[in-house]
């Protein structure tokens, strides 16, 4: 894997993945990106920390070998080399980037689900099970938003289309309808 401090985020998380992919860890690294994006949510000021000339290399260092202890050799390194870049603030963006490619090569599609309450586990699942289907996907992640203001039923949200199966829309659907 070549990287140098002059590629974008895409051309980094691309080239980190590609080589994943050759190693055969493309998952293992997912997962630990993932932990690496829960730590710098956990964490907002680490950037800040990574960057800032007046925390001693020594004490960055240090933070970083915690940070990747748990770390396939290859994320270690990886992580390592963008702290050398000094860019460690791009760390969510190179992750979200990797992420799109990960995503998109497994045919895994987010999906985000607006509700009036929450849904029960088995029209998660039919969600699921429907969408799938419809979009050839291996894997339907549901991102569940809660909002009162569509007063019951579902807002389907995947890939750029909107579903709306809410009671709000087919309320004024049927004004429409009256109306004409």
């Amino acid at each position: 894997m070549r990287l140098n401090r002059d590629m974008d985020s895409g051309q980094l998380a691309k080239a980190f993945y590609y080589d994943s992919i050759e190693k055969g860890t493309e998952d293992v690294v997912f997962d630990n990106l993932m932990d690496v994006r829960q730590i710098y949510s956990g964490n907002p000021n680490i950037s800040d920390f990574f960057n800032n000339r007046d925390v001693a290399q020594v004490d960055k260092e240090k933070i970083l070998t915690d940070l990747t202890k748990d770390f396939t050799p290859d994320v270690k390194s990886f992580v390592q080399t963008i702290y050398d870049f000094r860019r460690m603030g791009d760390m969510l963006t190179i992750i979200h980037e990797y992420e799109l490619l990960y995503d998109h090569e497994n045919r895994t599609v987010v999906a985000k689900v607006t509700t009036a309450v929450p849904l029960e586990k088995e029209q998660e699942e039919r969600i699921k099970e429907v969408f799938s289907k419809k979009f050839n996907a291996k894997k339907i992640l549901l991102n569940k938003v809660k909002d009162e203001k569509i007063l019951g039923g579902v807002v389907i949200e995947i890939e750029n289309k909107v579903f709306d199966g809410s009671i709000r829309s087919n309320i004024e659907n049927l004004k429409k309808q009256l109306i004409k």
